[in-house]
């Protein structure tokens, strides 16, 4: 919560400073769109790519907003931009550190060689079960709320290729525990399974995404993700991910165990 309502200080204080700066006239109806769109970062599921095009057209609407647009349009680019460039930087500031229940022992690995480093995120991983429990906090830089905070993560994650990175750890872990299987960990590819968005586990909905794990260039299946969602508002997202070969004898598609297990701990 904390780096969410500090970025957020921080981008107020850019906007108005970019505006005022060596300003004959103060621009205030990029102030007033401008504040509302930081405000609405707490608010508007998939965040900034949302916002961004609505402030756009709320400030070009009328013929008086396109007139504003000529007068003051090199002012409002840059500004926009180092909004944009704050939005990034921030998600530089660290994250909380994972926790796992007792039952799941002691985790195999406390750090994510292959994660990227933006943005910033901190991964632990357990064997547990017969399956790899990554639990990755990690900063959400287009948004604050948690609605649709899990979705759009998972989405944006899936086309910028960070799931596979932060994945290999999982994939070569259970290549140590299952050599037969023998799944190239820079080689593969994340297929994600139609399934229901979200799950009861409790009593409460969570979000979920499952995947399948498969060889480049090859059709079979060689493990199953399934990713569990924990949205928290400003800009941090939990996710809890259980990699189990498709050797397994497991057949519960949700991992209705682990999944409790995590619940009822932080619940605690």
């Amino acid at each position: 919560m904390f780096g969410g309502i500090f970025t957020s200080l921080l981008l107020f204080g850019v906007l108005f400073g970019a505006l005022r700066w060596n300003a004959t006239i103060f621009d205030k109806t990029a102030m007033i769109v401008l504040s509302i769109s930081i405000v609405m970062l707490w608010i508007i599921p998939w965040g900034i790519f949302v916002i961004a095009p609505i402030a756009l057209a709320i400030s070009i609407v009328s013929a008086a907003g396109r007139q504003e647009w000529a007068d003051f349009r090199k002012r409002r680019i840059l500004t926009a931009i180092l909004l944009v460039a704050i939005l990034n930087i921030a998600a530089f500031y660290p994250t909380s550190i994972p926790e796992g229940p007792p039952e799941w022992n002691e985790p195999l690995a406390t750090e994510n060689p292959h994660a990227p480093s933006w943005p910033a995120s901190e991964q632990y991983t357990w064997y547990y079960d017969g399956a790899v429990i990554g639990m990755l906090n990690t900063r959400t830089p287009h948004t604050f709320t948690s609605f649709g905070q899990t979705s759009s993560t998972l989405t944006l994650g899936v086309m910028m290729g960070m799931h596979n990175e932060r994945l290999r750890q999982s994939i070569e872990i259970i290549n140590d525990k299952f050599p037969i299987l023998d799944i190239d960990s820079e080689f593969f590819s994340l297929f994600e399974i139609e399934t229901e968005s979200t799950h009861p586990y409790g009593g409460d909905e969570y979000p979920v995404a499952s995947f399948e794990v498969k060889r480049e260039g090859f059709d079979t299946s060689l493990a199953s993700v399934l990713v569990v969602g924990f949205s928290n508002a400003g800009g941090e997202l939990t996710l809890l991910s259980i990699t189990r070969p498709i050797t397994s004898n497991q057949d519960d598609i949700f991992e209705e165990k682990i999944v409790l297990q995590y619940i009822n701990y932080v619940k605690q």
